[in-house]
């Protein structure tokens, strides 16, 4: 499929993914929830049966991991971006009481992650795996005789990742290709997941927006603990001691923007492009910039990209930027078969620079 194709199935339907860049452990043992509590930057208060998303910081303060920890009985199973599960464990034997009773399996041998994501990809799952499905929370799990089934996603729309025994992997995915299918979707990559995660505000470890940044300046504070002890925490105290003096904002184009453009306004420089990428939904550019701090802020004209040919408008806005589908498709009422019986506003509401 095209870009647009994927990027349709997505806010319109259902696609189905492969997490191949996705690592998965499982830490278990009495002291598996204060080993992992060590390296991760937020504070595991998440009970069994539900999901935590955090980061790994190295030293400077900067992500290197994007996690969900997921409390499992007397285990952690953790979903990871960013580092390898060689890097993992090296984190956990550096940070964590050596004295700790923990033992740290790699699923990947045995399991395969994939992933189900739109707004009728619940839809989906009620038939391959079950209608409890429609009941499961944002940020839960649950084990079933294949694997286990994530809540989760990070496209704005209804999103399951599930974790499946290698053995089943091939006739899970034909079946769920099927369904997806059924609903005007297929296989889409990872550049269009990561497109719309750009568009509602997720964090990517694989955007530029990441490099020589910590939380303060990615606007991720949420995610980092003013009480504990981890990874990074000194230069957290220190930055934020000093004060920053840019921050994310996310912005829209016509066209022209790219990761790395100077961000200019009529005094001169306020920042730098740190993510750009066309999006079909808002029919022109999205993206992040790291901007002065006093003008990082949405609603503003008044900034632009100089290029060889002529200066690109941008506006900052706020994010989500758009109006996903999701939002208006409720699976107790709404199907994708039924979906043409109600009026839905565009997915951008706004208009670009």
């Amino acid at each position: 499929m095209s870009l647009e194709d994927e990027y349709r199935s997505v806010r319109h339907g259902a696609a189905l993914s492969r997490m191949d860049h996705v690592g998965l452990v499982r830490v278990s043992g009495d002291d598996a929830t204060e080993a992992v509590d060590a390296i991760c930057a937020g504070d595991l208060w998440v009970r069994a049966g539900r999901m935590l998303q955090t980061l790994i910081l190295g030293e400077p303060g900067q992500p290197v991991a994007d996690v969900y920890v997921c409390p499992d009985d007397d285990a952690c199973i953790l979903m990871f971006e960013g580092i390898t599960t060689e890097e993992l464990s090296a984190c956990l034997a550096q940070y964590a009481d050596p004295e700790l009773a923990i033992e740290l399996e790699d699923l990947r041998p045995a399991y395969e992650l994939l992933s189900v994501n739109g707004p009728y990809a619940w839809e989906v799952l009620s038939k391959w795996l079950t209608p409890d499905v429609i009941g499961l929370p944002y940020l839960s799990f649950y084990h079933f005789d294949r694997g286990t089934c994530f809540r989760a996603g990070k496209t704005g729309e209804y999103g399951y990742d599930l974790a499946i025994r290698s053995d089943h992997v091939g006739r899970a995915w034909e079946a769920l290709l099927e369904q997806v299918s059924a609903l005007g979707g297929g296989e889409v990559s990872l550049e269009t997941l990561d497109l719309c995660a750009l568009e509602n505000g997720f964090f990517s470890v694989r955007h530029a927006s990441a490099e020589g940044l910590t939380p303060l300046e990615l606007q991720l504070q949420w995610r980092v603990s003013v009480r504990k002890s981890f990874p990074g925490a000194t230069a957290i105290e220190e930055r934020g001691a000093k004060g920053m003096d840019r921050r994310i904002t996310h912005f829209v184009a016509r066209e022209g923007v790219k990761a790395g453009d100077p961000v200019r306004d009529a005094g001169g420089p306020v920042g730098q492009v740190t993510a750009a990428a066309f999006s079909p939904g808002i029919g022109g550019v999205a993206g992040m910039a790291l901007l002065d701090l006093s003008v990082a802020h949405p609603g503003i004209d008044a900034f632009f990209v100089p290029t060889s040919h002529a200066d690109r408008p941008i506006r900052t806005v706020s994010s989500p930027l758009l109006f996903n589908r999701s939002l208006l498709v409720d699976p107790h009422r709404h199907t994708y078969a039924t979906r043409d019986e109600t009026s839905d506003p565009p997915l951008w509401l706004g208009s670009l620079p």
